[in-house]
């Protein structure tokens, strides 16, 4: 999603200028390119093309695991849609912990 920042309608010199650095950090910060959210899941037993609701508004095209303890986990990515991630778990250990961050990195940059 591309939002543009109107930077040219600031009359202050001042602030036009943090703003335009600002814009910089956000369009050269990867994690600030894209939609995330943290997510923590606990499963108890093995499943296979579970959902799990991820209370975005869009499609998540990315998952960052960031630990799993207790077993494995594999996305479903081509079964993603508006409102569920899919996934297989195994369980070895349980209760199982999976940590992520769900979103959709894009190239799109905030505008100014």
């Amino acid at each position: 999603m591309k939002r543009k920042f109107y930077v040219s309608q600031i009359e202050d010199e001042y602030m036009k200028h943090n703003m335009k650095s600002l814009m910089d950090v956000f369009n050269t910060t990867p994690f600030l390119k894209g939609q995330w959210r943290f997510i923590t899941i606990n499963i108890t037993a093995s499943v296979t093309n579970q959902k799990l609701e991820h209370n975005l508004s869009f499609t998540p095209a990315d998952v960052i695991v960031t630990s799993v303890i207790g077993g494995t986990i594999t996305f479903k990515y081509n079964q993603f849609d508006k409102n569920f991630i899919v996934y297989d778990a195994t369980v070895t250990s349980a209760p199982m912990t999976v940590r992520a961050i769900i979103g959709k990195y894009t190239e799109d940059t905030i505008g100014v």
